[in-house]
This record gives structure tokens, C-alpha cells and sequence, in this order.
């Protein structure tokens, strides 16, 4: 972890909107509990502008730890939804990553799912598109998960399947050991889908990512929906490393 001075550049908050004029491409939302903290725009702004360690940085996105007075929050800024032209082409039809992040984490929250508090959602429009996009939820404070807790990340991943929801990304970095429970960290692909393969696809995922995790979480090899979901993922591993001989015989 970094800590906020100097060596942050300002490159990792941007973009924001700096004007009154400049809000006007922006959509803003905040969840009920927060209303009364954040009340403009700039509020949210503010509160990004303001980093106190950087979490997370890759290809993909940022990830920000903010304390502002006595509460900390986690801000995530989606760098796939501002250099990706597919992300931002669906983003016509659906959420921007940011959104769907916290509406499922909203969601889950209803259910009784062991998530984080999401607090507001900034992201800029242009043409109909979205081209940048933050989300921000409560920091909660904990042990990122391990291959030694493979057996409660299972329980909960099956408590998400009862749910009807699927996670999409189950592997263990995605979950947070907080007061001696397991927390769903990452929800940007979760969705509602009561879909017994897309269920064992998250196990064949889970149990590749931590062997064991199949049997923890209760599924026979026999079963016949989860051995058709981990053919499936051998497949799809088989076509990726073909991309990336190629990638590399191209370059080479």
C-alpha cells in the first residue's frame, strides 16, 4: 500500500468533473443511507480527489482507500469502461461497470448476503455512452482470503446460489474474512440467474482457483451438470492459450 502524498499522482482520481458546467455529463446516485452525506456532485468529487492509500492498480482499474473523519470508504475507478470500446458500446443497453457493481451489491444486501454498504455511483456520459465510471462502498476491514479458507468461501458462495445468484469471478481474492466471516468483495459480474450450470461453472471456478473446494462445497465429480461445466472450462483455458501463442508469434 502507498501512502496518500507525492507518489499518488493526480492521474488517479481524473477524470472528474471540475465544473458546474462539466456536471452536466455526469449521472449521479446515491444510496439511501447517504443521502444526507453526499449531496451534490461535488461532494462525490471531493471525497474521491482525496486518497489516503492506493489499494489496487492494473489494466483493468483502480482501487482507492479514503478516510474522510471517522468513516473509510473504498473507491474504484473502472479503467476497462473508459479505454474499452465494447464496454462502452454496451453501456447503451445496460449499466456502466461501476453501477452494476453496487446495484448488485444492493441487491445482495437485501438478501441478507454478506457485502459491503455501497454508497454512491459517479459516472460520465457522452453520446449515450459510459465513458468513466466510479463506484464507492464502505471499506471494511479484514483478512483477504486465502487458500485456508476455501471451506467457508464455498458455504458462502452456496448461500449465493440459494439466493438465486451466480458470482461469476468466485475466486478466493474476491472474498474478505471480516470479523471472522466471509465477505463478498468483488460483485461487478454477479447477477440474479437461477441457473443450476452457470451455479456449477462458479464451483469448476472456485475449485480451480483452490482444489477441494467442489467437495466443500458439496458437488459429487459424478455429477454430471458440473463435469459438463468443467469440460466447458477446460475448452474455453485451451482456446486462450491458442490466443496467446498467436498474440506471441505475432510479435515474434
Amino acid at each position: 500500500m502507498t501512502d496518500v502524498d507525492s507518489r499518488i499522482p493526480r492521474e488517479l482520481t481524473g477524470p472528474l468533473p471540475s465544473s458546474p458546467a462539466e456536471e452536466r455529463n455526469w449521472q449521479f446516485t446515491v444510496f439511501p443511507d447517504w443521502q444526507k452525506t453526499f449531496l451534490t456532485i461535488a461532494d462525490a468529487c471531493a471525497l474521491i480527489s482525496q486518497p489516503t492509500k492506493i489499494l489496487q492498480q492494473h489494466n483493468r482499474g483502480i482501487v482507492l482507500l479514503i478516510q474522510q473523519h471517522e468513516k473509510q470508504f473504498i473507491a474504484k475507478r473502472s479503467l476497462t469502461q473508459e479505454t474499452r470500446w465494447w464496454a462502452q458500446l454496451t453501456s447503451i443497453y445496460r449499466d456502466g461497470e461501476g453501477a452494476r457493481t453496487l446495484h448488485s451489491m444492493q441487491q445482495l444486501q437485501e438478501l441478507g448476503l454478506p457485502v459491503p454498504e455501497p454508497v454512491l455511483i459517479l459516472e460520465k456520459k457522452r453520446w449515450g455512452l459510459t465513458v468513466a465510471s466510479w463506484a464507492v462502498y464502505r471499506y471494511l476491514k479484514g483478512e483477504t482470503c486465502s487458500f485456508a479458507h476455501s471451506a467457508q468461501i464455498a458455504r458462502t458462495l452456496k448461500a449465493l446460489h440459494e439466493k438465486g445468484w451466480v458470482h461469476r469471478d468466485p475466486h478466493v481474492w474476491n472474498f474478505l474474512l471480516h470479523h471472522g466471516e466471509i465477505r463478498i468483495l468483488d460483485c461487478a459480474r454477479a447477477r440474479s440467474w437461477n441457473s443450476r450450470y452457470a451455479k456449477m461453472y462458479d464451483v469448476v471456478l472456485l475449485d480451480k482457483c483452490s482444489s477441494g473446494s467442489a467437495e466443500q462445497y458439496g458437488v459429487s465429480e459424478r455429477d454430471w451438470v458440473y463435469r459438463l461445466a468443467k469440460f466447458h472450462n477446460r475448452g474455453i483455458q485451451s482456446w486462450r492459450k491458442i490466443k496467446r501463442k498467436v498474440r506471441f508469434w505475432r510479435v515474434h
